[in-house]
């Protein structure tokens, strides 16, 4: 295994938060209702997660909104992120608004997540 995915997984193992982790696959037809439904799949994760004050600069659709960057080891999702996906945190939903994959060794380790609360 990459030395680099081992010492993610450590560190975020060690220092991290468990957190609802709710994933929305979209466009699923149902044949008996004639439309199309979402699917979702929880799982209970574990994260590290930094409150970050969203400004004009850096996010400006999240201004004014309660902001959460969560460090997920790539491995821990069963899907890579989507923008309906949500995360229980401190009994608090905040739903994904976009994310970025870091490698290392050309394996994807972890997602840097922002989610808002809202």
């Amino acid at each position: 295994m990459n030395q680099f995915i081992q010492e993610a997984k450590y560190l975020v193992y060690k220092h991290g938060l468990n957190v609802t982790y709710t994933a929305v696959v979209e466009g699923v037809y149902d044949v008996d209702t004639s439309s199309v439904t979402n699917t979702e799949t929880s799982n209970t994760i574990k994260v590290f997660p930094k409150r970050i004050k969203a400004t004009q600069y850096n996010y400006p659709n999240l201004v004014s909104k309660q902001v959460v960057e969560f460090l997920v080891i790539a491995s821990d999702l069963p899907s890579i992120p989507g923008n309906q996906d949500k995360i229980v945190f401190q009994s608090e939903t905040y739903s994904v608004y976009t994310y970025s994959e870091h490698f290392a060794l050309g394996e994807k380790v972890l997602y840097k997540i922002i989610a808002a609360k809202g």
